[in-house]
């Protein structure tokens, strides 16, 4: 248990040098880096080659072909595989409320591998993005990721410790199934977002108005009624423009 604790602290520990330090997250909303807009977009138009060719018919079949009652039980199995990151990051972050919930909701929906959901509280999902905005690190450069899509450079940081601390704290069966599962984790989630993504394809830059889509949501997931707040004060004005 020592060894896992001194883990996760010298990866948050780590985390935080590798984005250069922190910064008042008040700035979040005006912050619109992407010093590697060049190379970015060309991981953009490969990416969207890969969507368009592979994973857009995929997902397309798939919510043709398999009813909603199956898509629901699947993306709720997805999320409960995903729910030890929260359980973890609630924790780090102190908002012990969260932390319960989830791991409440994580026990008694393991009796169904997650594929029926016995808990219908809702949590807040949390990963080590959050974690790291939690305490005020910098958003840093945006990032367009092969296969990955739109990130942060925090929130890139964050996914690969999330990935790490999982594969320390979870078992060799555990690791083996949620890679498994990749696959069906991409076709799921794009589905979701079936509609949004083709119409930003269809858009005038493509590039510019995903990298907005993106920011908005993100920020908005992890500040809430913050960032809300702030774009009502037009501190985020740039962001609306690109969506107009």
């Amino acid at each position: 248990m020592i060894k896992k604790s001194k883990f996760l602290f010298v990866n948050l520990i780590t985390a935080i040098f590798i984005l250069n330090g922190c910064s008042s997250s008040k700035k979040f909303a005006s912050e619109n880096k992407d010093p590697f807009e060049k190379i970015n977009r060309n991981v953009f138009e490969f990416n969207k080659y890969i969507d368009q060719k592979i994973i857009s018919p995929i997902s397309k079949t798939y919510i043709k072909k398999i009813p909603p009652k199956v898509r629901t039980g699947v993306s709720d199995h997805l999320d409960w595989m995903n729910t030890p990151s929260t359980i973890i990051n609630s924790a780090l972050q102190a908002d012990m409320e969260n932390t319960i919930l989830a791991s409440a909701k994580f026990l008694l929906n393991g009796l169904t591998f997650g594929f029926y959901d016995l808990d219908k509280g809702d949590i807040k999902k949390r990963d080590f993005g959050s974690t790291l905005a939690k305490l005020n690190v910098s958003e840093g450069p945006f990032l367009m990721v092969p296969f990955l899509g739109p990130k942060t450079t925090r929130d890139l940081t964050g996914t690969i410790l999330d990935k790490q601390n999982m594969a320390t704290l979870s078992s060799n069966a555990f690791d083996n199934l949620s890679l498994a599962e990749i696959p069906v984790n991409m076709v799921d989630k794009r589905g979701k977002i079936l509609k949004t993504i083709d119409n930003i394809y269809l858009s005038a830059d493509p590039y510019i108005k995903i990298k907005s889509f993106y920011l908005q949501n993100r920020r908005n997931e992890i500040y809430g009624e913050k960032y809300l707040e702030n774009k009502n004060n037009n501190l985020d004005a740039e962001f609306e423009k690109l969506l107009d």
